[in-house]
């Protein structure tokens, strides 16, 4: 028996029958369509500008104050998010929370943060225009925003660690991680109302010690002048006072030399004195002591120093030779060391004028009578 087959005609469609038109039609579908498996369509994130991380320690280990600034591509609205996260180098204490962070933005950015800036009210949680801020490890730093709106193009600047001063000032720091590039990541939902959250990413330089120790010595100096070795009363009298220069004496009040003392030293310095009264022999006159007198007492003798300076010295009292001549003071303290100068601290050349006041009794011995004052600057270093 013979077998017959069914055979089934399939009409050929020519290029020309099927039309150029809906050929190229068809092409162009077929690759959408492909396009569409092999890249599928994704939310892109808006790039942050002007991206910087300011640390105020670079060295590995070490505890820093952070500021954070960047410029956002996109609005923020409510209840959006802010994520930053540090790689696994760089640590967030556990202590850390919203007290120790700032928040402002500027909608004018300057890359500044300062008085300009509108600072965030941050607390623990979000509520009403307080942003949340939580440290959720040791990595990873959250904000969530209450009702607050910050337009697109605004700067925002970021304060973490002691440099956190709205409300309370920081205590918590970031601590550095080992040498090398440490990155911080922002992400969250910032910004998704419109094109896409905000992202961006900021390396930060971790060196191992990114200090340098400057060293410089200033020598310690001190100058110290006596303008005159030779001074003399010439003769004395019992119903004068007497006042020693370098001319024979005077009867008039005046400075028979002047001292001169600057020192770099931070106490500054002391100016003393030693020297026995006027002696003749085994004869002597009597130191003085007086207080708001400006020649002493004539006919009773005395023997005595006034200091005056040109300057902020402070003069011992007992010596103080004042510009008003009722109160001038004199005094003298035979053969012991007495401070009768004292600066507190580093100064420029001062001057100081001294006077020497004389008076004999009429029952004074005879005879020719010296004495040699020594005088000492001493720094205080």
């Amino acid at each position: 028996m013979t077998k017959k087959f069914l055979k089934l005609k399939i009409p050929k469609i020519s290029l020309k029958q099927f039309g150029k038109k809906s050929f190229a039609s068809f092409l162009i579908l077929a690759l959408i369509v492909g396009t569409s498996f092999i890249f599928p369509n994704t939310a892109n994130a808006a790039q942050v500008t002007s991206f910087q991380v300011l640390l105020t320690r670079e060295k590995a280990a070490t505890l820093s104050n952070q500021t954070i600034l960047f410029t956002v591509p996109a609005a923020l609205a409510a209840n959006e998010t802010l994520l930053l996260t540090y790689d696994n180098s760089t640590g967030v204490p556990a202590a850390f929370d919203f007290e120790d962070i700032d928040l402002s933005y500027d909608t004018t950015p300057d890359f500044v943060c300062d008085t300009g800036d509108t600072e965030m009210t941050l607390a623990a949680a979000p509520s009403g225009t307080t942003m949340g801020v939580v440290d959720t490890s040791t990595t990873l730093i959250t904000f969530t925003n209450g009702s607050t709106t910050i337009a697109s193009g605004s700067e925002i600047c970021i304060e973490i660690g002691t440099n956190a001063e709205t409300g309370v000032t920081g205590v918590e720091q970031i601590t550095n991680g080992t040498a090398g590039s440490s990155t911080l990541v922002l992400s969250g939902t910032w910004g998704t109302a419109g094109t896409g959250a905000i992202s961006g990413t900021a390396a930060m330089s971790i060196i191992a010690n990114e200090q340098v120790v400057i060293t410089a010595t200033v020598a310690p100096t001190i100058t110290f002048t006596v303008s005159d070795n030779t001074i003399e009363f010439g003769t004395l009298s019992s119903s004068a006072a007497t006042w020693a220069d370098n001319a024979g004496g005077s009867t008039t009040d005046v400075a028979a030399h002047t001292l001169t003392a600057a020192t770099n030293a931070t106490g500054g310095y002391i100016v003393s004195y030693n020297g026995a009264t006027l002696t003749s022999g085994s004869d002597t006159i009597d130191v003085a002591s007086l207080t708001n007198d400006a020649d002493g007492v004539q006919g009773s003798e005395s023997f005595g120093l006034g200091i005056s300076t040109d300057g902020n010295a402070t003069i011992t009292t007992g010596y103080d030779h004042n510009a008003t001549a009722g109160s001038r003071d004199w005094a003298w303290v035979a053969s012991t060391t007495t401070t009768i100068i004292t600066e507190t601290g580093p100064t420029a050349t001062e001057t100081f004028s001294a006077y020497y006041l004389a008076n004999i009794a009429a029952t004074t011995e005879a005879g020719a009578y010296s004495t040699t004052a020594t005088y000492i600057a001493t720094g205080t270093f």
